[in-house]
């Protein structure tokens, strides 16, 4: 990722070649063709690795971008959770828990809900998808919503 070095690097190289620029500019009319040709290939070289801390400038902006959009997502969703047992689950409008559980390492560790699926070996086992997590079943089955009279 890039960091201030990078920046540094790259704010650099553009001082390198203004300077280089001016140089020409100001150089007497009887410049000879091969300096000539010599200034030019250190500016060319100048703007290159320029344009390539700037293209790792903008990675690590569209990186913290998305890790951005995760962190608000998962803290929009933090109120709509709440735990029951060894899982997540969707609130209700009562704050109770209720449908189908989530990974509680995920949640806790990633603010990622992923959904618990029974296991294909053992049928008293929950297992997340992502981190393959095992849960008793006993301890994250699905709650049905309360029924209100």
């Amino acid at each position: 990722m890039a960091d201030l070095a990078t920046i540094g690097a790259a704010l650099s190289s553009l001082k390198t070649a203004t300077e280089i620029v001016k140089f020409i500019r100001e150089s007497d009319v009887n410049l000879e063709k091969a300096e000539l040709k010599l200034k030019l290939a250190d500016l060319l070289g100048s703007l290159a690795d320029t344009k390539m801390e700037l293209v790792e400038v903008q990675d690590t902006l569209i990186e913290k971008d998305k890790k951005i959009a995760e962190l608000e997502d998962a803290f929009q969703k933090k109120d709509s959770l709440a735990r029951h047992g060894d899982a997540y689950y969707i609130s209700d409008k009562d704050g109770n828990p209720t449908g189908l559980a989530y990974c509680l390492r995920c949640w806790e560790n990633e603010h990622k809900t992923r959904q618990l699926v029974n296991s294909s070996k053992d049928r008293g086992l929950h297992i997340c998808t992502s981190c393959g997590h095992q849960y008793s079943g006993w301890r994250t089955e699905q709650i049905s919503p309360k029924q209100t009279n």
